[in-house]
């Protein structure tokens, strides 16, 4: 039985890890929706991984778990914050905040 006011927003990737921490939340009471964060467009895709198919794992999960599913986009964020100043922080120390958003 599910608890009122038990909300959560779990990130699922597609992958183990965030599918089983997702269904772990699920059986502990709480009211859980998958949330997949598209942080690169596709178009700048080099190697094996796809937003794309992680996508849609990510989705595949949440409908095997019969959780809602909601895709939220941080392209422009994730390359502001992230790939935009480079390795440069890294270099000298200077490490970005750690966030939620």
């Amino acid at each position: 039985m599910l608890a009122a006011g038990r909300r959560v927003a779990c990130a699922v990737s597609g992958g183990v890890d965030s599918a089983v921490a997702a269904l772990l939340l699920r059986r502990r009471g709480y009211q859980v929706t998958g949330v997949f964060m598209k942080n690169w467009d596709p178009l700048d895709e080099q190697g094996a991984c796809s937003v794309d198919r992680d996508c849609e794992d990510a989705y595949r999960v949440c409908q095997k778990l019969d959780i809602p599913f909601h895709q939220v986009s941080y392209v422009k964020e994730y390359w502001n914050e992230v790939f935009r100043w480079g390795g440069r922080p890294y270099c000298s120390l200077q490490l970005p905040e750690r966030r939620l958003w």
